[in-house]
């Protein structure tokens, strides 16, 4: 599908040892996000989706959660264009 970007599944160890799990986009968007986590951290899986939505509703079904929900209506807009760009010049060059 046009726009899907590829999620990284991260599960990361809390103070009492508990993984706790997390989500952010693969490749240099999600650099911040994985600069955050704890030594002991590992990545699970990922997950494809064209918004932000999307990828919620797969991640929430992936961990039994339930249905995801969201009051706000940008989260179901396609991912756009650049983001898309960058996140396959990535994928190309490997």
């Amino acid at each position: 599908m046009k726009n899907e970007l590829i999620h990284e599944i991260w599960l990361d160890p809390g103070p009492d040892g508990q993984m706790l799990p997390g989500l952010c986009l693969a490749g240099p968007m999600g650099n911040s996000f994985r600069s955050l986590l704890n030594q002991g951290a590992v990545k699970v899986g990922e997950v494809t989706g064209h918004s932000h939505f999307d990828v919620m509703a797969k991640f929430w079904k992936l961990r039994g959660w339930g249905e995801y929900q969201t009051a706000h209506q940008q989260d179901h807009e396609p991912y756009p264009d650049e983001w898309v760009a960058i996140q396959r010049a990535i994928i190309d060059s490997l």
